[in-house]
């Protein structure tokens, strides 16, 4: 079956080879464009609630490509667009998965994005989800250099979270996932739907009082915490009304953290948007990345936070 064939499938007949062929219209112009029909689909690599991932290879480059297939019933064309847009933008930024092609079928959408082969942030993190400080910041380093591309570029991601941190074959980070994201937002404009991962969302986004590019630097906030501390700083065990309880309380921010750590922990997790620290403002100033060369950072010179043995 063609990536087109899938994407006309139902998830539960996926691979039912007596489907009917549909061809595949396509919606991305590149400069170096794929045929989303001619890949050769080598294995399921995951699995969403609008669809499903595949791994491909292009015939003619031989380069390896990660499939999105969502259904139609599941997924509208917002959703799909919002999503190719801002993978469009991937081009511009080292740290955010890039677009190869998108088609659209009767029943479904595809995209086709860079394959990301190191796995996502959570699988890397075990049961401790603590790193070690040095690994940390390299983390949170490359981290803001994305989310800060997304939002001076009017997207608000929306579902931060370790799931959709990937990381490269050179155990460098690249953000994925923008389904639930917003985009053209505004400097002023506040928007009002809830979105998110329990766990990870920001208490003005929960509380439907209006939010803006700060629930990003929020989730970040949370992640940062996991990596610094070993836990998540509220409660990620029980339903939405369980965690919306949680954000009243102050995290536990533990004795033996350094009054770097503190402080921006402090200043991400503030439940007050206007005394957040802002990702498109001075958190790189703040003491915690006070040994960052950001020029590095953003050149890909600097070390990549994550390391593969050899096996």
């Amino acid at each position: 079956m063609t990536p087109s064939d899938i994407a006309d499938v139902p998830a539960q007949d996926l691979g039912d080879s007596r489907s009917p062929i549909l061809p595949a219209r396509e919606l991305v112009n590149m400069e170096n464009p794929i045929d989303i029909d001619s890949l050769d689909l080598i294995t399921d690599i995951g699995k969403g609630s609008n669809g499903k991932v595949l791994l491909a290879s292009d015939l003619v480059s031989k380069e390896l490509l990660a499939l999105k297939i969502m259904e139609k019933s599941r997924c509208d064309e917002n959703t799909f667009s919002t999503e190719v847009k801002v993978l469009s933008m991937g081009a511009d930024c080292r740290f955010i998965t890039s677009l190869r092609g998108s088609a659209e079928t009767p029943q479904g959408y595809i995209i086709a994005m860079e394959y990301i082969p190191g796995g996502d942030l959570f699988s890397h993190m075990g049961e401790s989800m603590q790193f070690d400080t040095v690994t940390t910041r390299r983390f949170a380093t490359e981290m803001v250099c994305g989310i800060q591309f997304l939002n001076e570029h009017g997207v608000i991601h929306g579902d931060l979270k370790p799931h959709n941190i990937l990381i490269d074959g050179t155990g460098h980070i690249k953000i994925c996932d923008f389904g639930l994201s917003a985009v053209n937002v505004g400097e002023d404009d506040v928007l009002e739907e809830l979105v998110g991962t329990m766990g990870y969302i920001a208490p003005e986004v929960m509380d439907r009082e209006g939010y803006n590019h700060l629930a990003d630097s929020f989730s970040f906030g949370v992640i940062l915490y996991m990596m610094i501390v070993g836990k998540h700083p509220f409660d990620n065990s029980g339903t939405m009304d369980d965690y919306h309880e949680s954000l009243d309380n102050i995290p536990d921010f533990p004795p033996w953290l350094s009054i770097d750590e503190l402080d921006i922990l402090e200043g991400l997790l503030c439940k007050t948007p206007s005394g957040r620290y802002a990702i498109t403002s001075f958190i790189r100033e703040r003491p915690f990345f006070h040994s960052i060369n950001w020029s590095d950072v953003e050149s890909g010179r600097a070390e990549a936070p994550f390391y593969f043995e050899d096996e």
